[in-house]
């Protein structure tokens, strides 16, 4: 009669289980190799460290991605999920230093982490650290890091990251929406107010200029009640593309103010370079033609424009300025619109 081998279990041993002479049992199934294998967990100085061949397939069943590393950054071991995530296998990966995956502006807080655990005081209710590495393919994705340090003769850290990437892709989703005008694709009223803070405060802060200008469409609502609202909808679009077109590429915002009105912030420019933009506006404005929307070829529309600029202090805030703005918009459109005025 032949008896069938007995099946391997996976212990692990403590300085407590030791003493107690009944060491804890593990999932037989989490480990597959062939011999009986203890994984002494006394560690040096009362600690509990794994001896370094149970590492990697402790970390194997791990539901996240989880690589090992040494002090100087080295991989000690690896779990697929995180390898996988770099992009490279796990055999490719052991012996690679691990930051430098990250994005280089982010080394020296992982560094500083390190050195945290290295003298005891990082602590294991630390918030996870927001960085980005650089994967195999090139492609740079945000994750969240998590740290934990292993200390003894040969210390190690465990590195748990998480793929922040389709967060990050939804909460940039949600944050146009809330700074966006539906209808025209311009920033919104709450949204240029928040930029015209900033703006100001980096201006002032390097001693520089900076302009806004408030733009209104003149006689809008004629328009609106011969061509209807629809037709107006279209109209305020058009003239919303076409004042993108004016503003200088990566300087400065165009938002949809309200109803027909438009403004623009326009940091590092003063009245003379606010003014140029100006005379942009009313060049692509006046080039809208309304035949494909159905209308005769000499329907047109003119817009009105304010202009404040802020150097040498002689506005205490940024909505003084704007109020300026507004004071020389009503100016332009008592001078018989389709101009440009500036502050006082």
């Amino acid at each position: 009669m032949t008896t069938s081998a007995p099946s391997k279990r996976l212990y692990l041993t403590s300085a407590v289980s030791e003493a107690s002479g009944s060491p804890t049992e593990l999932n037989p199934s989490l480990y597959n190799h062939n011999d009986v294998t203890r994984v002494d967990f006394s560690g040096a100085g009362g600690y509990a460290v794994p001896h370094l061949e149970s590492l990697p397939a402790l970390i194997e069943y791990l539901s996240e991605a989880v690589l090992v590393v040494n002090v100087s950054g080295s991989i000690v071991c690896i779990n697929s999920k995180a390898a996988q995530f770099l992009g490279h296998t796990q055999g490719a990966l052991r012996g690679h230093c691990w930051p430098d995956f990250l994005v280089k502006r982010y080394q020296p807080h992982y560094h500083n982490l390190v050195d945290m655990g290295r003298r005891g005081v990082l602590s294991s209710l630390q918030n996870p650290a927001e960085m980005a590495i650089i994967c195999a393919n090139g492609n740079v994705k945000d994750i969240e890091l998590s740290l934990s340090y292993l200390p003894s003769d040969d210390p190690l850290l465990v590195v748990v990251i998480r793929d922040l990437s389709s967060y990050k892709a939804e909460f940039y989703k949600l944050h146009m929406l809330a700074s966006t005008d539906p209808l025209t694709a311009l920033a919104n009223r709450r949204h240029f107010d928040e930029r015209l803070q900033h703006y100001w405060e980096e201006c002032n802060r390097n001693q520089s200029s900076v302009s806004v200008l408030i733009i209104d469409v003149d006689y809008f609502k004629q328009f609106n009640d011969q061509y209807g609202h629809l037709q107006g909808d279209e109209c305020l679009r058009r003239i919303a593309a076409a004042i993108s077109l004016a503003v200088p590429r990566g300087q400065g915002l165009a938002a949809r103010y309200g109803g027909e009105e438009f403004a623009l912030i326009l940091p590092y420019h003063d009245e003379a370079m606010a003014k140029a933009v100006a005379v942009k506006v009313q060049h692509y404005v006046s080039q809208l033609k309304f035949s494909e929307q159905g209308l005769s070829d000499d329907t047109s529309v003119t817009v009105s424009q304010g202009i404040a600029s802020e150097i040498n202090g002689q506005f205490r805030t940024p909505f003084a300025m704007l109020c300026a703005a507004d004071t020389a918009l009503y100016r332009a459109k008592s001078e018989g619109r389709n101009c440009i005025s500036s502050s006082c």
